[in-house]
């Protein structure tokens, strides 16, 4: 009998009774950056995430942005989760506008937090792609199952190629909060910025003193759960 392939819903803080939050990851669709973060929203939320396609065997990668937010909403109808918040970083950013614009067309509006996401199309070059796969692969550790290996670099090169063809023109009438970093390692960010104005209609926007991917590390952790926690209306000392 062939191995069942493991379910795209992946729960990090069980709550009995508590409102949901869904986090999307960025490329690689690895967990790892999350962990701390779904340790401080998981004071007041239930927390769950959904993986990247393409990590375990028998597997295939998708390919475009809709298709991955489909799959998310897929998953989130199979276990009967309505979340009431979505935070996603980077590509996970992009995935959670796409699935917060398909819960609100039935009648649902969770508040939503984008960690330096782009709603534009990536533009590609070979030293950038090459950096982002260094950076997912890195995570894997000292000696990775050269398999794993192989999965996670299919994974990444199939969500870049999805970034670059992403554009998105539909808006989202519930509340955003709209996080983007300080460094100059992409120079859309005024332009994405701008973009997410236009199509959010109760925006509010912060600044994170971190560059790209290290917004999870420990010393930049408490600026981003100070906003959230701002923007969610919990409660001071919950943000540390």
């Amino acid at each position: 009998m062939a191995a069942k392939t493991p379910g795209r819903l992946v729960t990090l803080v069980r709550r009995a009774h508590q409102s949901a939050c869904l986090l999307l990851p960025g490329a690689g669709g690895g967990l790892n950056p999350y962990l701390r973060l779904a340790s401080f929203v998981g004071s007041t939320h239930a927390v769950y995430a959904v993986r990247a396609a393409g990590l375990v065997p028998g597997e295939e990668p998708e390919d475009t942005v809709d298709g991955m937010a489909d799959s998310a909403v897929e998953a989130l109808d199979g276990s009967g989760l309505t979340p009431e918040v979505v935070i996603g970083w980077s590509l996970g950013g992009a995935i959670a506008w796409e699935v917060c614009v398909r819960l609100s067309e039935r009648g649902h509006r969770p508040d939503l937090v984008l960690v330096d996401s782009f709603p534009l199309a990536r533009e590609s070059a070979l030293a950038a792609d090459a950096r982002l796969r260094d950076v997912v692969l890195d995570m894997l550790g000292p000696r990775p199952d050269p398999a794993t290996v192989d999965r996670v670099r299919r994974t990444v090169d199939a969500q870049m190629s999805a970034l670059a063809r992403y554009r998105t023109e539909r808006p989202y009438a519930g509340r955003v909060l709209m996080l983007m970093c300080s460094d100059a390692d992409f120079p859309m960010r005024d332009e994405a910025a701008a973009r997410w104005r236009s199509l959010a209609s109760d925006l509010t926007a912060g600044r994170l003193a971190a560059d790209h991917f290290g917004v999870f590390d420990p010393e930049h952790l408490p600026q981003l759960t100070g906003e959230i926690a701002a923007f969610l209306g919990l409660p001071a000392g919950v943000a540390r």
